[in-house]
């Protein structure tokens, strides 16, 4: 027989596991087709619907950077910060389902001039097939700025959850676990790399994601929503 004893226990608990879905839920942020960036050098501002980040790594340590992602027809009749720069998913529909996330590692891309055109038909019939999808817990993602101070360039998000990044970059330094991620798309480094300005890429082939990353990056990790 169920006390009323035990019974206010179970419900008890049972709330405290609904309250902890919801927190790690909430403590994520789902990418969407559409990605605006405003870099700040403080924790104030932001605005409804965006998330504060704050980059831990990479070459803008300490910077924070408010996101807000959706849909296309949603960034229609949002406004817009002047520092505010709006990306679009490059052959969205080559990229899958997008994840929910809480590290967005921020490559910045320089594609050459003369090859931007060839470039996105290539992430989106090469790139995106092999390296959107990885693994479920790691995906490279080729956004393109088509408005705002950023407009023409371009970054691949290595979408990550924290558990994630710590998994496959513990410490910061390259896992046995993501030299075998990458191996299986080394092949597509070669023609990758005809795309991208010369010296702006990681090339020294010890780093398991060589030519996917750029030498300026930055991991930025997730606040709680403005």
């Amino acid at each position: 027989m169920v006390t009323m004893t035990d019974s206010r226990a179970l419900t008890v608990a049972v709330l405290a596991i609904s309250l902890s879905t919801l927190s790690a839920q909430a403590s994520k942020m789902k990418l969407g087709e559409v990605l605006r960036l405003t870099p700040s050098t403080t924790a104030d501002g932001g605005g409804a619907r965006e998330h504060r980040f704050q980059a831990d790594r990479g070459s803008r340590k300490g910077q924070y950077l408010y996101a807000w992602t959706g849909a296309v027809n949603d960034a229609r009749t949002a406004a817009m910060a002047p520092a505010t720069s709006e990306y679009h998913l490059i052959g969205a529909s080559a990229a899958g389902p997008l994840p929910d996330v809480d590290v967005l590692g921020i490559h910045y891309l320089k594609v050459r001039p003369d090859r931007r055109e060839a470039f996105e038909k290539f992430v989106t019939s090469t790139l995106h097939p092999a390296v959107g999808s990885l693994r479920p817990d790691l995906r490279l993602l080729y956004y393109k700025a088509v408005r705002g101070p950023e407009a023409g360039n371009y970054i691949t998000i290595f979408a990550l959850t924290r558990e994630s990044r710590d998994k496959y970059w513990p410490g910061g330094a390259d896992s046995d676990v993501l030299r075998t991620t990458f191996a299986p798309v080394k092949t597509h480094t070669k023609e990758l790399l005809t795309y991208l300005v010369e010296g702006s890429a990681l090339t020294d082939e010890k780093f398991a994601a060589a030519i996917y990353e750029s030498r300026d990056w930055s991991d930025f990790v997730l606040g709680q929503p403005s």
